[in-house]
């Protein structure tokens, strides 16, 4: 037995699964308490099998997400160590900053040591500003990590209440500015991620149940609920990640086709090219900051069921959402109720609805059959817009082209998987207004949380070794080691990154490593003095995004 739960802005959806076939599901209002939310999705899945029988549970979470978009979290201040080459001054990034002494090379080797009393200074002077979060971020780092392990040391005996975080920690790959990114968001949002994960634990507590428990990550895979307190950045984006798998789920193992799942609060569109969903080779982008954060090449509007219907200077517009469709006993017009309207939805009484649309229907001048067609027709025209400037986004990433070599193919895509509440009403307007193909799944209303369930854990490793020097470096949370022999060859250097592949395993609750894809391998010589002094190998392994298995009766 599987469990998927996806908590959305307006509802929070459960679904148990037995052998792919959906058992029970449920879905109810997300409360502004999300593990209450997660409980009464529970206790109702619980209610229809023993507690015993669960093999896991999958949670996909809007919390990161939002925290993120709402800005609620305190700032920090960056403490910068460039070194030579870098020019901060000509930088985006997220925070304000200083810049320190200390220097690493890019085979890690210390070529500036740090001041201590500038380091000192310099948090004093974040400290006058008001800002209790440092982050501490040097320049090849992942190659080494002393200078910044010293800094964070100091501050950490100096500033004791000084909340301090090393950009190491958060991600061994290769990019800088990146990395600043990440991890001054990974420390805004680490103490609101730790609590709720926390009240998570004692929730499941509570209930009883004992099954391992999964984060969805934004890349479609899933992280153990524990280790994701160490990496909570890996969750934004669950929510399309979780509509995008569900789409999968619940169609053809090969299909190839954009993904439109519309919330009550949101349109998520992603895509699908022969069964595997489209990732972002450039990683999540939060805030308008890139990030090393491996994520779907999604994009997000603030366009949903709830979204109500305004006048504005005699136009029609879209609002901000208040609550419910008025036919659910909402406070205004929404465009679920004019799908009631119009017939392509049977979720609530025409009649409840036709006296606030004819009030609007006078303020625009308009009948109310021309203003509720003209609403779905600007609802239609920005959803093709989001998708045109999707597919420019699309078709410059490289598994698009390869797609479209491989598929002999330089059409987009025509084919759309409708899912979410008003998936039927929507996916018939898309048929008929823009003549694609159109699914509709069976399971379109909770097919994110069948996603949740059915995703699978996903690993990535990028690895860099240096034999001249016997070290080398990992993208797992900015691992570094030494080598105990050489490695002569491509192979023996991909072997060993294997390896340490298969460790990363065990940490991550994945069980098999059926699928590792070779990302990239590359390997060149170091000369000095007209002789061979080593190597430098650089690989990178994945386990690609994907689903366990196809929903029964989908």
């Amino acid at each position: 037995m599987l469990i998927g739960i996806d908590v959305g802005g307006t509802f929070t959806d459960g679904v148990l699964l037995d052998n792919f076939t959906v058992k029970e599901w449920v879905k109810v209002r997300t409360k502004e308490d999300l593990t209450r939310s997660i409980q009464e999705v529970l206790n109702h899945l619980l209610e229809h099998t023993a507690q015993k029988t669960i093999e896991r549970l999958v949670l996909s979470t809007t919390l990161i997400t939002n925290l993120l978009a709402q800005k609620k979290y305190e700032p920090a201040g960056l403490l910068l160590l460039p070194g030579p080459g870098a020019n901060p001054y000509h930088l985006s990034l997220p925070g304000e900053f200083v810049v320190l002494k200390g220097a690493i090379d890019y085979r890690g080797r210390i070529i500036e040591p740090i001041d201590l009393k500038e380091v000192e200074e310099a948090a004093g002077y974040l400290l006058s500003r008001g800002l209790k979060r440092i982050v501490v971020t040097c320049k090849f780092s992942q190659r080494n990590n002393t200078l910044e392990k010293q800094v964070v040391r100091h501050l950490q005996h100096k500033y004791p209440d000084l909340k301090v975080k090393a950009s190491f920690e958060t991600s061994g790959l290769l990019n800088w500015v990146r990395r600043i990114n990440a991890t001054y968001y990974t420390l805004a949002v680490e103490e609101a991620c730790h609590h709720f994960l926390s009240h998570i634990s004692h929730t499941l507590e509570r209930i009883g149940l004992k099954s391992p428990v999964y984060i969805m990550k934004a890349d479609g895979g899933t992280i153990p609920l524990d280790l994701s307190r160490k990496y909570p950045l890996e969750a934004i984006f669950s929510g399309p990640a979780a509509s995008t798998l569900g789409g999968m789920a619940c169609t053809s193992p090969d299909i190839t086709s954009v993904v439109m799942d519309m919330g009550g609060t949101t349109t998520d569109l992603a895509l699908v090219l022969k069964g595997t969903p489209l990732l972002s080779s450039k990683g999540a982008t939060i805030g308008g900051f890139p990030t090393p954060v491996r994520a779907l090449a999604v994009a997000s509007l603030p366009i949903g069921g709830d979204t109500p219907l305004v006048e504005n200077n005699r136009q029609l517009a879209f609002g901000q959402r208040k609550g419910p469709a008025l036919c659910l006993g909402g406070p205004e017009l929404t465009l679920t109720d004019i799908l009631v309207y119009l017939g392509y939805s049977s979720l609530g009484q025409k009649e409840t609805i036709a006296p606030f649309l004819h009030d609007l229907a006078n303020r625009l001048e308009l009948s109310p059959r021309e203003t509720a067609e003209r609403a779905l027709d600007l609802l239609i025209s920005l959803l093709e817009e989001a998708l045109t400037q999707m597919y420019t986004t699309w078709e410059e990433e490289p598994a698009y082209r390869v797609w479209q070599v491989m598929a002999e193919k330089s059409a987009r895509p025509r084919t759309l998987i409708c899912l979410g509440g008003p998936a039927e009403g929507i996916g018939q307007l898309w048929a008929k207004k823009r003549e694609w193909q159109v699914i509709v799944p069976t399971y379109a209303k909770i097919a994110n949380a069948i996603g949740a369930a059915l995703a699978c854990t996903t690993l990535n490793l990028d690895f860099v070794a240096d034999t001249e020097n016997l070290v080398f470096y990992t993208s797992i949370g900015g691992k570094q080691g030494t080598l105990e022999h050489p490695l002569r060859t491509l192979d023996e250097a991909r072997a060993f990154a294997l390896s340490l592949l298969k460790e990363m395993k065990g940490d991550w609750q994945n069980h098999e490593l059926e699928r590792v894809e070779t990302l990239y391998e590359e390997g060149f010589n170091i000369v000095r003095e007209w002789r061979t002094r080593g190597k430098i190998y650089q690989i990178g392994l994945q386990t690609p995004p994907g689903i366990l298995g196809k929903v029964k009766g989908a």
